[in-house]
């Protein structure tokens, strides 16, 4: 009778799709809580009021916690894969990703802080800019991001890579083209809060990104 091991082999695919999401997960929520601790600081000088423990304790916990995940980020992005070392091209793409990744995160803070609202999430909505940073956003997002997106896609992406990001957004059209009318027509019969650009905005996007980045590592 054959005898089988107790231990089963990892499927080296499932391993490297478990470890892109802790780094997403990790990712997201450092910049999350650089964000928070951004905007409650930036709300408290604005108040110019004195620090309250309570102000204290909640901005100790997200320090903490920004640098727990900081501390957990890195300890992940370094730990070894037994995996052939990068090639140029997907060296190239990682750092094009974590450079938008930082590039987002300090347009954030910079929001937050051109706000000056009492409320950090205000600034992400609706609170009124300076025209300067309203300026350099609208370059920002009409210039550079299309541009580094074209660069990313001719020098950094392959075929797989690229045919796993036209699937997410086909579902992503979907989702809008669904999604929107279907909650402008709740809101206008009373079922559902008014529709949000914000939000819409950003179910689009993750959609695109989940169902991509499920069909790149499945």
């Amino acid at each position: 009778m054959m005898v089988h091991s107790m231990t089963e082999e990892v499927d080296p695919g499932r391993a490297r799709q478990w470890r892109f999401l802790r780094i997403l997960a990790l990712g997201t929520v450092l910049l999350f809580t650089v964000g928070v601790t951004i905007g409650l600081v930036a709300a408290h000088v604005t108040r110019d009021g004195d620090a309250s423990p309570r102000f204290l304790a909640i901005l100790a916990v997200a320090v903490a916690v920004a640098a727990g995940a900081a501390w957990l980020l890195l300890r992940e992005t370094r730990r070894p894969t037994g995996e052939a070392p990068l090639t140029r091209k997907e060296r190239l793409n990682r750092n094009i990703l974590i450079g938008s990744g930082l590039l987002g995160g300090v347009l954030g803070v910079t929001m937050v802080l051109a706000a000056g609202t009492d409320d950090p999430l205000a600034a992400f909505l609706d609170a009124p800019l300076p025209p300067w940073v309203a300026a350099a956003f609208i370059v920002i997002l009409a210039v550079v991001l299309p541009a580094l997106s074209f660069y990313w896609q001719k020098a950094a992406v392959d075929e797989l890579e690229i045919d796993a990001y036209k699937t997410g957004a086909l579902y992503a059209l979907y989702v809008y083209m669904i999604g929107a009318p279907i909650w402008w027509f709740a809101w206008r019969g009373g079922f559902a809060p008014e529709p949000s650009g914000v939000a819409i905005y950003f179910i689009t996007t993750f959609t695109m990104l989940i169902v991509g980045f499920a069909k790149k590592y499945r």
